[in-house]
């Protein structure tokens, strides 16, 4: 048989030897072709997922999966804890804990209402403060400082006069405002381990509320005086090295009811409006009520405000409104009935009325809405999109 001798370039066309890196070729593009196409779907997949999976969405397959062995009822509830209180009664939640602080008793009920700390008191107006992965127990006008984690006591303080307010930051630094003999008042800062970080006496003001920013460093204290005869707030900062203020301004806008840290600035909530303020004092964004009454603010750790507003100074109709840190407004809706409490957390407010409760985002689409909660006093939201209903003898967690 003659050998063929023929090379790759005298082949012609039809002949056996050319078909065969025809096929080759033809498979590697068709093998290109099909990856490319697999990558454009699962990309229109990812993209689609987005826009119909909102963040809404996403944190309530994030609460299936950790609630997944809780007994709910029909109505989506757990119920955990169970407890005996009073009407000076006030709640607070850490993680899996509950703390209650009432006329007589403090306690930490864990998730099976186990007391992990329990101590008998004698508080005329128990008040709770919390932040980061702490909660403050104490009674206004009192001494004592019961500092908790969700565990239990962490550390207890007193204070050498008459507690008027306190604040915990992100981190659980603990600031407490109190009178104090031979000053106007004082206020003073502790680590979230209770070791004495600041303090300094004010002789000139009366301080009403005292706050630490975020970044452990910079105080920020409301005080009220006199001007031109009549009575102002003012806001002074302080950083912790020392003692000497850094900067004091006027607050328009009436009585400063609460300041509150928010991301990195602070937030005073006055009785005219709302003030964002940076650590130099200044005032970089403002929300005015518009001449209607205050009823209810809370801040979100998420860095944003829920006002209740109502033309009239007690009762009838409301309004729910959130603003942002730069003052912008977020979302507005009409609140139908009696508002009991209100609560921010994350990106969520819960709106506690006579008979039921209203989840919303902070833009005020309604997320979820708990009808007969005619046994709840109090309402706890929780930044996972949960909120924690308490109630005279009980709390339950709604996981809608």
């Amino acid at each position: 048989m003659k050998k063929d001798t023929r090379t790759l370039y005298d082949l012609q066309p039809g002949d056996v030897q050319e078909e065969k890196p025809h096929r080759v070729q033809k498979r590697r593009r068709s093998r290109k072709w099909l990856w490319l196409t697999l990558t454009v779907l699962v990309v229109l997949g990812v993209v689609a997922a987005a826009v119909l999976w909102d963040a809404n969405s996403f944190d309530g397959l994030r609460r299936s999966i950790i609630y997944a062995r809780a007994e709910k009822d029909e109505t989506g509830c757990a119920k955990l804890y169970y407890y005996e209180n009073d009407a000076t009664s006030r709640f607070t939640a850490l993680e899996g804990s509950l703390v209650t602080v009432a006329a007589n008793q403090i306690r930490v009920l864990d998730e099976h209402s186990n007391a992990l700390y329990q101590t008998g008191v004698r508080f005329l107006s128990p008040d709770l403060a919390a932040g980061g992965d702490i909660a403050v127990a104490y009674d206004i006008g009192g001494t004592v400082l019961y500092v908790m984690d969700s565990k239990g006591l962490r550390w207890q303080q007193e204070v050498e006069g008459d507690l008027i307010a306190v604040t915990v930051n992100s981190h659980g630094y603990v600031t407490a405002t109190y009178n104090k003999s031979g000053a106007k008042a004082a206020v003073t800062v502790w680590d979230n381990s209770g070791a004495l970080k600041f303090t300094f006496l004010s002789s000139e003001r009366f301080v009403m509320t005292a706050a630490l920013g975020r970044d452990d460093r910079t105080l920020a204290a409301v005080t009220m005086g006199q001007e031109d005869g009549k009575f102002q707030s003012f806001l002074v900062l302080y950083h912790t090295d020392s003692d000497k203020a850094v900067a004091s301004s006027a607050v328009e806008g009436g009585v400063v009811y609460t300041l509150e840290s928010m991301q990195k600035e602070f937030c005073a909530v006055t009785e005219q409006a709302l003030y964002m303020l940076d650590d130099s004092g200044r005032i970089t964004a403002s929300y005015s009520y518009g001449g209607q009454f205050l009823h209810r603010c809370v801040v979100s750790d998420g860095g944003w405000a829920a006002l209740l507003l109502s033309r009239y100074k007690t009762g009838g109709y409301a309004s729910l409104i959130t603003v942002d840190s730069d003052g912008n407004e977020l979302g507005g809706c009409d609140i139908d009935g009696e508002v009991l409490d209100i609560s921010a957390a994350g990106r969520y407010v819960a709106v506690l009325l006579s008979d039921r409760l209203t989840i919303y985002d902070k833009y005020l689409t309604e997320v979820a809405t708990l009808p007969d909660v005619s046994e709840a006093r109090a309402i706890l939201m929780r930044s996972d999109g949960s909120a924690v209903v308490a109630g005279a003898s009980g709390a339950s967690l709604y996981l809608p």
